[in-house]
């Protein structure tokens, strides 16, 4: 089984899901992470790993807020820990998310660098 760990600072996490609750209902293979204003690392390390004792040996995509960033960090020493099986990618925007919450047969690397592309795909301005 693929899951998709969404993590970031300060509600970015919970945002997400309240944003593809509205907009395609709860998907089940997704799970959020905040790192709040109170939270150290250790904190996030914990909140990871505990949320990842229940996975198993299913692959795991984590989609954070910034590169480089604190959930970016803990979740790329994680990616070092399991290669091949965890991956983690940064920046994405709403349609990219989106496609995340839907299953499909793609492997975890196809469906992170699906999630790149689309990123890269939507962002417009308008008028051009």
């Amino acid at each position: 089984m693929k899951r998709v760990v969404v993590m970031g600072h300060g509600g970015y996490a919970e945002g997400v899901k309240q944003n593809l609750d509205m907009i395609v209902g709860k998907s089940e293979h997704m799970y959020f992470i905040d790192l709040n204003k109170e939270d150290d690392l250790a904190t996030l390390e914990y909140k990871v790993n505990h949320l990842l004792e229940g996975f198993n040996d299913d692959e795991v995509l984590f989609a954070c807020d910034l590169l480089g960033a604190s959930p970016f960090r803990v979740a790329a020493m994680i990616c070092v820990n399991h290669p091949g099986r965890y991956y983690t990618v940064a920046g994405l925007n709403s349609s990219a998310l989106l496609e995340l919450s839907m299953e499909c047969d793609l492997s975890i690397e196809e469906l992170a660098n699906r999630a790149i592309e689309t990123t890269k795909a939507a962002v417009a301005r308008y008028p051009e």
